[in-house]
């Protein structure tokens, strides 16, 4: 009788593992189905129009940069807010990126097997530092980060001055604040450059 029971024990272990295997394998799946169904939805759109826009609910920007690449369009540029932001697309004049596209209404199946989805165009990289650079607006990031520096300043001193103890949460709070800032510009920077270098490899001695 313990033998047996062992035996079950044993076989509800592998049946375990096995079952845990297979929904990994479908969760893997699930994704990748998902994703084929967000790029058939926006696929449609890039059918020879001079724009397209996408919202990154939609897809996600590199999604957005791959797909329009695969079908020969080129970034413009970016409108709407931080949450909710609409990447515009616009047909790429230059005669390599038309041979290159993929006809409208080719199959989710063959546009996800086009070089922009395995990292191996150009295009794509380019496309995608210019959308880095296109939503890098210094002009409102600087001007934020002189003035919260200023603040830090001043409220060291007045804590220096009075004592004033209750000025360390908020001091701590804006160092770390104007931190992020500062890591998030380079990390764009550091991926803007990452992409324009490898634009550079893949095209090949000019």
């Amino acid at each position: 009788m313990p033998r047996t029971c062992g035996r079950k024990a044993g076989h509800n272990g592998e049946e375990r593992h096995m079952a845990g295997g297979e929904s990994r394998g479908t969760v893997s799946e699930r994704k990748q189905r998902v994703r084929r169904e967000r790029l058939g939805r926006c696929a449609p759109l890039f059918d020879g129009r001079p724009q397209v826009e996408i919202s990154n609910v939609k897809l996600l920007p590199d999604e957005a940069i791959q797909l329009a690449t695969a079908f020969g369009y080129r970034y413009l540029r970016t409108r709407g807010h931080k949450a909710v932001r609409y990447r515009i697309f616009v047909p790429d004049p230059n005669p390599v990126a038309r041979q290159e596209a993929l006809a409208p209404g080719t199959p989710v199946e063959v546009v996800a097997q086009h070089p922009a989805f395995q990292g191996l165009s150009a295009r794509a990289a380019r496309n995608h530092a210019e959308m880095i650079r296109g939503e890098r607006n210094l002009l409102k990031v600087i001007p934020v980060l002189v003035v919260m520096v200023f603040g830090i300043v001043v409220m060291a001193v007045q804590a220096v001055r009075s004592d004033a103890a209750v000025l360390l949460a908020p001091i701590v709070f804006f160092i770390l604040l104007v931190t992020a800032l500062l890591l998030m510009l380079r990390k764009g920077l550091c991926t803007q450059r990452e992409l324009e270098e490898r634009a550079t490899r893949l095209s090949g001695p000019s």
